[in-house]
């Protein structure tokens, strides 16, 4: 049964994330406070308004135009999808041929090479340092996209699971002179203040990837948006399935966006606050390595023990269920945390300090 699948596709190994018992869960990035439950009380009430039976909106006229207003674009430069990852994949669907070239800096999200791989495209991994906190090699990304005549370029920023932002001058000069479709996932952006926007009025070559799975709380709604030049979004559409959004995840992500000032705004600077918090707590446990961070999670290198070793003495002997990342480029003995309460980043840290120090 198996050959009628594509050989691009038997080749490759699932995107996979074992589930394990936990009681404070830091390994998938997610907003530690939740979507507030005065809003949720919003998100119920239009739900039960309206009629399960019927379809959702077809065009998100409503959503794109809001996500438009929060974004300082129109409404025509603006896609939404279950989740980012979908808009990964439909971007990816729509503009690579079997054959086609990638490239990717790595280490960072292994959705991007799989995707690729499955579209048929050959993927040239550019590797990034931690003698250098993984800084982006801006110079080694363009002359392996020109050599290779590359159709995308993918960029991270800020990257996964380094936490590394990329200037806003190396991704334009790679929009400049890489001669490839730059695809940018923002899914951090609100951690890092950045904002890679004014991108746009410039390039037409430029896609901007955002969710709502981090910094708005609701990884478990799947809503995610992409904004690129009008004429460049009417042909991404095409590989789009309809009815993206179901009605509860589009009432959700509405009632964040009415409430974004109000709500998430403080919850945002809040996991700021404990970032940098964290970092500098970190810094002090004997035999970690901690790099600095932009996003909402931190990357340590563990120097006394094998990452393998702290990861199960993390979760089987604390419930403390962080991210093994040492199986990546460049990340041996490397574990990812993300930033969790405050209550559940000192459970951290006691638990780090009875191990290593």
């Amino acid at each position: 049964m198996s050959d009628f699948v594509k050989p691009e596709v038997r080749a490759l190994a699932a995107y996979t994330l074992r589930q394990y018992e936990y009681r404070h869960k830091l390994n998938q990035n997610e907003n530690p406070f939740g979507y507030p439950e005065a809003l949720k009380a919003k998100v119920l009430e239009r739900v039960a308004r309206a009629d399960w039976a019927r379809y959702p909106s077809f065009d998100l006229a409503e959503l794109r135009a809001k996500l438009a207003a929060h974004s300082g674009v129109t409404p025509e430069m603006v896609l939404v999808g279950n989740g980012s990852n979908e808009l990964i994949y439909v971007t990816l669907a729509a503009t690579l041929s079997r054959g086609d070239s990638v490239v990717i800096p790595v280490p960072t999200f292994t959705l991007y090479r799989l995707l690729s791989r499955v579209m048929g495209a050959a993927v040239h991994e550019v590797l990034m340092r931690p003698a250098d906190d993984f800084a982006l090699p801006v110079d080694e990304v363009i002359e392996t996209a020109r050599r290779v005549q590359a159709k995308v370029v993918v960029l991270c920023s800020p990257n996964n699971p380094t936490g590394t932002p990329y200037p806003a001058g190396a991704v334009r000069r790679i929009a400049a002179e890489s001669g490839a479709l730059v695809l940018v996932d923002e899914a951090y952006r609100e951690f890092s203040g950045q904002d890679f926007r004014p991108l746009l009025d410039e390039f037409d070559n430029v896609v901007l990837l955002r969710t709502f799975s981090k910094a708005m709380a609701m990884g478990g709604l799947r809503v995610g948006y992409a904004l690129m030049r009008p004429e460049l979004a009417r042909e991404v559409h095409k590989a789009k399935l309809p009815y993206a959004l179901n009605l509860f995840s589009e009432a959700a992500a509405l009632v964040a966006l009415e409430h974004f000032e109000s709500h998430f705004v403080p919850l945002i600077e809040a996991i700021r606050q404990e970032r940098e918090r964290l970092y500098r707590a970190l810094q002090e446990v004997p035999g970690l390595h901690v790099y600095p961070s932009a996003a909402n999670f931190l990357l340590v290198r563990c120097e006394a023990r094998p990452a393998r070793e702290v990861f199960e003495y993390l979760v089987e002997e604390h419930g403390i269920l962080v991210r093994d990342v040492s199986a990546y480029p460049a990340l041996a003995e490397h574990l990812r945390i993300s930033v969790g309460t405050p209550a559940e980043n000192e459970a951290l840290l006691e638990a780090l300090r009875a191990l290593l120090g």
